[in-house]
């Protein structure tokens, strides 16, 4: 059977939505949900998503993604490959953890990204789970509505200018959402073609930008990779800004420097861990994942960090 067709370009809004297979549940309790969320947010940096709504399901989840690069196959794939992986191996289960693969439409976002953002919050109230929006933890909406803290890596900012002055857009954001609370509109209904949601002018012109784009299912992984630093790019950069050598970074004494090295290789690299491992002298994939996480928490909290890590960005070609 053909694939569905995807088009996967800089600058595009997809709304997204992944199911268990044979409709089953992916989400068995809160640490699987907190589970998920943490990839997510992993997925947003690694891929420079911009993330402006999500909620969880018992048996699928929804996003909305706008992509920065032509990746959103190969971020899809990693997320939901590794919480997947996670899933199996907490509940002994093996097999398919999702049905299919992930489906996806174009949204044309000056004309229906504010109603595709309020569908995608709105599902638990459709699904009786809930009453009201800000009742159901497991979305975007308690966060963007102001009602707790919204994590980084939700790009409330992005969806601001859609609900009016600074000063009220949230208060306007929850009157929106709220006008739907007892509708049952079906925005599906209003895609065509099954791929393309917005005015009859803008989906002419991603016709025609189908049309012209090539028919493989993906770009070969060396492509999609151009432009991306090297790990002995990143290592070496790393190093001059720490002040050390590279010698010394990869010889078990880099302390603060590999963390950095590892963190800057996961999200800016796109390098899969056992390739930092390989390069930072690593014995396993499962310790750059530590050192990731650690820079994680160091850099929230760690502003002459932060500063390391931004003069290495700024010397590195990505």
């Amino acid at each position: 059977m053909a694939r569905a067709l995807r088009l996967d370009c800089a600058g595009a809004v997809h709304h997204i939505t992944s199911r268990g297979n044979e409709r089953r549940n992916i989400f068995r309790d809160d640490r699987d949900r907190r589970r998920f969320v943490h990839y997510l947010g992993q997925a947003v940096r690694r891929y420079r998503w911009t993330l402006t709504a999500w909620v969880l399901m018992s048996n699928h989840f929804h996003l909305v993604v706008e992509t920065s690069e032509s990746n959103l196959s190969e971020g899809m794939q990693w997320l939901n490959g590794s919480y997947a992986c996670w899933f199996n191996k907490r509940h002994g289960r093996s097999g398919h953890l999702y049905g299919d693969r992930f489906h996806s439409f174009l949204v044309h976002k000056e004309a229906y990204l504010r109603e595709v953002i309020r569908y995608v919050v709105l599902n638990p109230v459709r699904a009786k789970m809930v009453a009201r929006a800000e009742e159901y933890r497991w979305s975007s909406y308690r966060a963007t509505a102001g009602l707790e803290a919204a994590p980084e890596w939700l790009a409330i900012e992005a969806i601001t200018p859609y609900f009016g002055e600074s000063e009220s857009w949230r208060e306007n954001y929850r009157s929106f959402v709220e006008e739907k609370l007892d509708s049952d509109e079906r925005l599906w209904d209003k895609v065509q073609r099954q791929i393309y949601l917005g005015t009859d002018c803008w989906v002419a012109s991603m016709r025609e930008l189908v049309e012209s784009k090539l028919r493989g299912d993906d770009h070969p992984r060396v492509q999609r990779e151009v432009g991306r630093p090297e790990m002995n790019s990143i290592v070496t950069a790393v190093a001059r800004s720490f002040k050390t050598t590279a010698s010394v970074l990869r010889g078990g004494r880099g302390g603060a420097a590999r963390m950095v090295a590892a963190w800057v290789g996961w999200y800016e690299g796109l390098h899969r861990l056992r390739s930092i491992a390989a390069s930072l002298r690593l014995q396993s994939s499962g310790r750059v994942s530590d050192l990731v996480r650690e820079c994680e928490r160091e850099l929230r909290r760690d502003h002459a960090l932060r500063s390391r890590v931004d003069q290495t960005l700024a010397t590195l070609t990505i």
